[in-house]
């Protein structure tokens, strides 16, 4: 489990008009109630997860919500992709625990490695921490579908 940080930013020195635009959520504010993404975000996030899978060929599934057991709540909701659950990398985020769970099926593992996923979890939290929710999640899927190999087998390689 991965716990991102809450971020503080000094105010500017000069203050600017906000007539006309929407203040951004402050970084460690609590998640309004229902749904954490709206209409776009989630277009901008299935537009990542398409992205990715066309990438490097694995099932790419991402869950924003609640994870009231953590690890486990993540490893069920991957059991749900059925059949494809081998071949899946899953980005699970609660925004409201603050916590982020990439779990990957079994073929998935053996193209995505720990390290890869212990990158792309950085990334995203350092993203979410500003308070980009939908920027964290598309660097990440980004980063773990470029990273994602082919495995390694030794009798196929020829010299």
């Amino acid at each position: 489990m991965t716990r991102w940080p809450s971020v503080h930013r000094p105010r500017a020195s000069r203050s600017r008009s906000t007539r006309g635009r929407t203040r951004p959520r402050a970084p460690g504010a609590p998640v309004p109630v229902g749904d954490p993404v709206s209409p776009s975000q989630r277009l901008a996030i299935e537009q990542a997860v398409h992205a990715a899978e066309t990438t490097c060929g694995l099932m790419f599934r991402v869950h924003v919500g609640s994870m009231p057991e953590g690890r486990a709540s993540a490893e069920r909701i991957l059991a749900e992709s059925g059949a494809a659950a081998s071949e899946t990398v899953l980005v699970a985020v609660d925004p409201t625990t603050r916590t982020l769970e990439i779990v990957t099926g079994s073929r998935a593992a053996t193209s995505v490695s720990d390290r890869t996923c212990g990158l792309a979890s950085l990334t995203m939290t350092s993203s979410f921490a500003a308070g980009d929710l939908v920027g964290g999640l598309r660097a990440g899927l980004q980063l773990l579908s470029a990273h994602a190999r082919a495995p390694h087998l030794p009798h196929l390689d020829t010299v």
